[in-house]
């Protein structure tokens, strides 16, 4: 049975305070709800999922994979260590302390670094975004352009490494070092 209002009935209604307003019926503001879970619930998920990301070795291997690129631009093999125009320098050392590599970031190239040993580029990295953002993927390629092995950055302190089939090299978390069955292989700090 539908209810018809009256004007008294209508009157009392539009003096009743709801929400501090006048009363307004149930549907404009289920339309108002509705508008705004649609329009803001897309930014809240989002927001949500950052940094929440977490990989095991599978999904990190089929990660890395599936955004790998055509190759990369390699430079003259006589591309020399600019002192001038560094954005971040990283050494790398061998168990005996002594300095093995170079890594070095130039700046103006986010998604790139070079790879010295012996003082002479050795190897090129690029990367899907900056190395800063994570987490980023790289892809390590030698002078002759051959990829040599992946890498999936998944944190600051979580790195994935494999040779360029796709086998797990390393697995590092908090400088542990891990093989493929998450058995401790070294420490690399």
């Amino acid at each position: 049975m539908r209810r018809k209002f009256n004007s008294r009935m209508v009157e009392q209604l539009n003096n009743l305070n709801f929400f501090n307003a006048k009363f307004v019926p149930f549907t404009i503001y289920h339309l108002l709800f509705t508008f705004c879970l649609l329009f803001f619930a897309p930014y809240v998920s989002a927001t949500a999922l950052q940094g929440g990301v977490s990989f095991d070795v599978n999904s990190a291997r089929q990660y890395v994979q599936d955004g790998q690129p055509n190759g990369v631009d390699i430079p003259d093999t006589r591309y020399e260590f600019q002192a001038d125009n560094i954005e971040k320098i990283v050494t790398s050392y061998n168990n005996s302390g002594e300095a093995v590599g170079v890594t070095v970031q130039y700046i103006n190239e986010p998604t790139k670094t070079y790879i010295y040993k012996k003082g002479h580029l050795a190897y090129v990295e690029k990367y899907d975004k900056p190395i800063n953002i994570y987490p980023h993927r790289g892809y390590r390629y030698n002078l002759d352009g051959k990829l040599v092995s992946t890498s999936l950055s998944a944190t600051k302190n979580e790195l994935f490494r494999f040779d360029s089939n796709g086998k797990l090299l390393v697995h590092s978390i908090n400088g542990v070092i891990y093989d493929e069955n998450g058995k401790v292989i070294g420490n690399g700090k």
